[in-house]
């Protein structure tokens, strides 16, 4: 099976040559076949939001390649990686990063907006990715009003509505108590049984023992210690 993501010897600096700089990730060479979910395992400062950050284009590393649905993202002109991560990623961030003066329908839409489709068109998506993730009885209500598992539900809706071939999730559960975990840990289930490839970070040991993850791969300073 081909490969979604691959990583192959990367390294990332953060401010390269100057007094400042920081290794968050050093020759880390692993990857993930289409359909897969894999969990990035480490505690905080360990690189793994690197390593997310990096699958999406949204920074390039200093040496080595990123590989991603073959396309080789170190390379990609900026126009080109926006437009690849507009296309093909799906990103839950840990703090949501909703815009709290916006209602959940206009959360969700946002990410269309660029692509200059037809509104009805657009709105048909978006309803039918809040329906989807259960929080379509919301779609009116600021975002700031939400529940810590309706902003979640919210944010993976967000990531759905562009139909994209890879999710990643950084650190989902971070503000989540044991319940709205499980639950979003159920939904994940399901994202997984459609084929979708899936890449998660976290420290949460309750993603140690679900069934239906492929992979745990664990990072310590940046650095892969087994897979």
């Amino acid at each position: 099976m081909k490969a979604a993501v691959e990583f192959i010897n990367v390294t990332k600096i953060y401010d390269y040559k100057t007094p400042k700089e920081m290794i968050a990730i050093k020759d880390l060479s692993f990857s993930v076949k289409k359909g897969e979910f894999v969990i990035l395992m480490g505690p905080s400062g360990s690189g793994k939001s690197t390593v997310l950050s990096l699958v999406a284009a949204l920074c390039r590393p200093t040496f080595g390649r990123v590989e991603v649905l073959g396309e080789s993202l170190s390379k990609l002109p900026d126009f080109h990686a926006a437009l690849f991560r507009r296309e093909k990623i799906g990103f839950v961030f840990q703090r949501f990063n909703l815009i709290e003066d916006l209602d959940v329908f206009e959360n969700v839409l946002a990410p269309l907006v660029p692509l200059d489709m037809a509104y009805e068109k657009a709105k048909e998506r978006v309803e039918a990715v809040l329906r989807r993730f259960s929080i379509d009885h919301k779609s009116s209500v600021k975002v700031s009003k939400l529940s810590g598992g309706e902003m979640q539900r919210c944010a993976i809706a967000r990531a759905f509505v562009n139909d994209p071939e890879i999710l990643l999730a950084d650190e989902p559960t971070a503000n989540l108590d044991s319940s709205l975990t499980e639950e979003f840990i159920s939904i994940l289930k399901k994202i997984k049984a459609e084929g979708k490839t899936v890449l998660l970070s976290t420290h949460d040991q309750r993603f140690e023992n679900i069934d239906f993850c492929d992979r745990i791969l664990r990072i310590e300073d940046g650095r892969l210690i087994c897979s």
